[in-house]
C-alpha cells in the first residue's frame, strides 16, 4: 500500500505560492501598457494585469480538472472499497463451508471406526 505522507498537500501550497511570487515579480517588472484584440474587440490594458489574470484563469481550470480527477479517485476507492467488502463476506463463507466439510469428514471416520470396534452385526 502507499504511504501516507501528511505534508504533501502543505508542499503543495508552498510551491503554489512561491509560483505566485514569481508571477507577481514577473508581472510587475512588465507592467507597460499593450494592445489585446479579441474578434472585434481591442482593448489596452497594462501587461501586468493581462499576465496576472491568464496565470490566475489557468490555476482554475487546473483546479476545477483536479475536482473532477478527486471526484473520480473517490468513485473509484469507494467501489474497491466494496468489493474488498464483497469478497470478505465471500472468504468468510467459504470458510464457514471448509469447517463444516472438515466437521463432515471426521464424523464420517468417527462412525468407520466405531463401525469397526464393534465388528460384524448378526440379525
Amino acid at each position: 500500500m502507499g504511504e501516507v505522507r501528511p505534508l504533501k498537500g502543505l508542499s503543495y501550497t508552498i510551491l503554489a505560492l512561491i509560483f505566485a511570487i514569481i508571477v507577481a515579480i514577473f508581472a510587475i517588472y512588465n507592467a507597460g501598457p499593450v494592445d489585446i484584440k479579441f474578434l472585434h474587440w481591442q482593448y489596452s490594458i497594462s501587461q501586468a494585469l493581462v499576465i496576472l489574470l491568464s496565470t490566475a484563469i489557468g490555476a482554475i481550470i487546473v483546479g476545477i480538472i483536479g475536482v473532477f480527477a478527486q471526484i473520480k479517485y473517490s468513485t473509484t476507492i469507494r467501489g474497491l472499497n466494496n468489493k474488498i467488502k464483497e469478497l470478505e463476506k465471500e472468504k468468510e463463507e467459504m470458510h464457514q463451508k471448509i469447517i463444516a466439510l472438515q466437521n463432515y469428514t471426521l464424523n464420517k471416520e468417527k462412525i468407520k471406526e466405531q463401525d469397526k470396534e464393534k465388528g460384524p452385526q448378526t440379525i
